[in-house]
């Protein structure tokens, strides 16, 4: 991924950003179990003993000690019952010892661990990358995108788990980690609230926003893997505020990176962008415009998804305000639909459409140069598709970029209007960001912009990201042809117009 940021604006300790999740009223609280991990496994007073068994090691990066295990099967047992608990809050200081990404999906690997992609960093079971093995855990990945995830149930909760429901967990969607950088990670929980947040410097970077019911955790807890360096781990029976956290962080006299920081409050925070006015140079042609308040205004399209009971569309329709689609509530794979373009383009490529979301759930995206692995035409070169599920655009065959432009789904966070672009079918993010909440039933300007190597997304004409794809990078070329696509997930309902697409033709073709 590639990040313009304002590094030398940000300040180490003075973190300007808040948000609204909880109060900012700072409260007083004990820790029920403190381990400060800085040279040996003293715990508070108060605290329990942990015990160790397995190679492990303390060592000391930018100025602060902390533990490390050396093997995959050393143990870090702590007597810690928290979690159990309808409220709390864990706060761990973590150093990575490599820079940690997205990594692809290496089936290869998989076959002998298929665990790999997960570091653990507490559970309730063990080991704590695997989470068939635990209803607590909390751990980093680097699959999809590099994330971290926090949960409360029996079995994985993320991933293919929220397709079919609402599960007890809460993901950091993108979570690069930098090489002897500190973090301080906390999560806190309101069980009965389905509150779930989490922390990183500081910076609110995860909530939930739909209901849900936790399982029972255990009554000890696992610490550690072995590409990372913990120091300092407490446990309360309390909520921490996002002040109070704030407040910890700035005191602490752990060495803090400023670049990381900047780059935490450009993925979290809502940044001042600026404007682009885009207008179609003479190389460019309009290929395509409908202004979808029309009959006929949408004839061509194909869909895909919501094709069958109890899974059909709510509505599809063609109104005098815009086209009107809208997907069945019932989460499921089922549950969501693609419309594909008439036609296919090839070159460069502007998209440009007014979208209005009337209602405060569901996803949207746009999907652009969407072909087969070899350039071909997969609406007719393929089998029909017909399942709306994801596995079209990430992992049947489809080449494609996408971008999520409307975000309140059950897996990711809706408090803000974030934008991803991902490269498929490497699943590569290629940009993040988190823009100001878009208004429900008021209309939104989309323009997608395509030049080269390089993707702009505008979103009211300012700038949701700006990235260059590289070609040589181990994941496939920069894709310039294919067809355009429009996905709606579960519980969307959102209005369609003035629909437009420009094309600046790399060859002059000939019959």
């Amino acid at each position: 991924m590639t990040l313009r940021l304002p590094f030398a604006s940000v300040l180490a300790v003075a973190l300007p950003w808040a948000s609204t999740a909880l109060p900012n009223i700072p409260i007083t609280t004990t820790p029920v179990y403190s381990l400060h991990l800085d040279g040996d496994f003293r715990a508070a007073p108060t605290s329990a003993a942990p015990t160790v068994e397995g190679p492990h090691r303390f060592i000391e990066i930018g100025g602060r000690t902390g533990y490390q295990p050396l093997s995959l099967k050393t143990k870090l047992h702590l007597p810690c019952t928290v979690q159990q608990g309808e409220r709390g809050s864990f706060t761990l200081w973590v150093s990575p010892l490599e820079t940690l990404g997205v990594s692809p999906l290496l089936d290869y690997v998989a076959r002998q661990d298929p665990h790999w992609q997960r570091y653990a960093l507490l559970s309730d079971g063990w080991p704590g990358n695997n989470p068939d093995k635990s209803v607590f855990a909390w751990y980093w990945q680097s699959s999809w995108h590099p994330q971290m995830i926090a949960k409360f149930k029996s079995g994985a909760a993320g991933n293919t788990a929220a397709d079919f429901g609402v599960t007890p967990y809460v993901p950091v969607e993108h979570l690069p980690l930098h090489r002897g950088a500190w973090y301080q990670f906390v999560f806190t929980w309101d069980k009965q609230a389905s509150r779930f947040l989490i922390y990183v410097n500081g910076i609110l970077c995860a909530t939930t926003g739909f209901p849900f019911r936790c399982d029972a955790a255990a009554d000890s807890l696992y610490l550690g893997n072995t590409a990372m360096v913990f120091a300092g781990l407490e446990a309360e029976n309390a909520e921490l505020t996002e002040a109070e956290i704030i407040r910890r962080y700035a005191a602490d006299p752990t060495p803090k990176s400023p670049a990381v920081n900047g780059e935490l409050a450009q993925l979290f925070t809502v940044q001042e962008t600026p404007k682009l006015d885009w207008v179609p140079g003479p190389e460019w042609k309009q290929v395509y415009h409908r202004a979808l308040t029309k009959p006929g205004d949408f004839d061509g399209w194909r869909q895909q998804g919501c094709l069958t009971a109890p899974f059909t569309l709510l509505a599809k329709e063609i109104t005098a305000e815009g086209l009107l689609v809208q997907t069945p509530d019932t989460i499921d794979t089922e549950s969501r639909v693609y419309f594909w373009s008439p036609d296919r383009f090839e070159g460069d490529l502007a998209v440009d459409f007014d979208f209005r979301p009337e209602q405060g759930t569901g996803l949207a995206l746009l999907v652009v140069q969407a072909n087969g692995m070899q350039r071909e035409d997969f609406l007719t070169d393929h089998p029909p598709r017909t399942s709306g599920a994801m596995d079209t655009i990430i992992s049947d065959r489809v080449r494609n970029y996408h971008w999520e432009f409307f975000r309140h789904a059950v897996d990711v966070r809706g408090d803000l209007a974030t934008q991803v672009i991902v490269k498929n079918p490497w699943m590569k993010p290629l940009g993040m960001s988190s823009l100001a909440p878009l208004a429900l039933d008021q209309w939104h300007r989309l323009t997608f912009l395509q030049e080269g190597s390089r993707l702009r997304g505008l979103i009211n004409g300012h700038i949701a990201f700006d990235v260059t794809d590289d070609p040589l990078a181990h994941s496939g070329p920069v894709l310039d042809c294919g067809r355009i696509g429009l996905r709606l997930m579960y519980g969307t309902k959102m209005r369609f117009r003035n629909l437009s697409v420009w094309n600046a033709p790399p060859f002059s073709a000939h019959p």
